[in-house]
């Protein structure tokens, strides 16, 4: 989907801008990819759970103070946009 691409593009931004550790950009990056393969095969439910996660550790991320508040911002406004996408379960 291009709502995830746009994500792992702003997940890459933040890394390079240096408001996102890149370990942590990697895991988050891992976290999308895991999600896309899931919708791909068709598993919604498990992409969902998938993106839970990311959103999670998102949150952690910001509350430990290894995300800047704006990244936090524009990744949490992108995955709302991504689970209004998402068919309903």
């Amino acid at each position: 989907m291009d709502v995830i691409a746009g994500l792992h593009n702003t997940v890459r931004g933040l890394v390079k801008d240096g408001q996102l550790k890149p370990d942590a950009g990697e895991d988050l990056t891992k976290r999308l990819r895991d999600a896309a393969e899931k919708l791909a095969d068709g598993e919604v439910d498990k992409a969902r759970d998938k993106l839970a996660e990311f959103g999670k550790k998102v949150a952690k991320l910001r509350e430990d103070n290894k995300l800047s508040n704006a990244g936090y911002q524009t990744l949490a406004a992108g995955l709302a946009q991504l689970a209004t996408l998402l068919p309903n379960r």
